[in-house]
């Protein structure tokens, strides 16, 4: 893997549209595509769907390379976004996992847990089944308090992993990963609450 010096170069270089920026991407692609394929794959959980996003992703990181700042962000973490949106925008409309066991892999895998947060469903596979789930979840995500909320929509609508959180709200991380925990502990409370009384 390059360090985040040569990644620079290669974003900066990419984004110049010039004779070497080709090659500049190119190079890049081959540092990159493996960590970022990893990042896509733990997110829709289907290698066909993790290379379909690699490839979107990549794409839009040459038609936005002109956007990146090295002064804003680290150059890994500013592509992993861009794929990681991606990511969850195919699996929302593949609907290719849901997260019963997220509580389990909270503390074992607290980044692959908020990657689920948004998969409740009953386990029927009937779509109006999933959109009245997807109503319940937005209807209780409204009911959080603040911090819980906000921590929880930006793990969901941005990809942010706790690391990204802690360094968005400018918070110490144990603070986040609270915030994180009360709220899906919260949200699937409520969830429940509202699944139970489906009639």
């Amino acid at each position: 893997m390059a360090d985040d010096q040569e990644l620079r170069k290669l974003l900066l270089r990419t984004a110049a549209r010039d004779e070497g920026s080709a090659e500049a991407f190119e190079r890049l692609y081959k540092l990159c595509a493996p960590m970022l394929l990893g990042v896509a794959q733990r997110i829709v959980r289907r290698r066909e769907l993790a290379e379909e996003v690699l490839h979107d992703g990549f794409s839009a990181i040459w038609r936005t390379a002109g956007t990146f700042s090295p002064f804003v962000a680290q150059p890994m973490a500013w592509m992993a976004t861009i794929v990681r949106n991606r990511a969850i925008d195919v699996r929302a409309s593949h609907d290719v996992s849901r997260v019963d066991s997220y509580h389990d892999t909270l503390d074992e895998d607290p980044d692959g847990a908020l990657d689920r947060l948004f998969d409740w469903g009953p386990s029927a596979d009937d779509n109006e089944d999933k959109r009245r789930a997807a109503q319940w979840v937005r209807d209780c995500l409204a009911e959080l308090k603040g911090a819980e909320r906000q921590a929880l929509v930006l793990a969901y609508e941005h990809g942010l992993s706790h690391g990204d959180l802690a360094q968005h709200l400018r918070k110490p991380l144990g603070t986040v990963k609270s915030w994180v925990r009360r709220g899906l502990e919260n949200l699937r409370t409520c969830v429940e609450t509202c699944m139970g009384a489906a009639p």
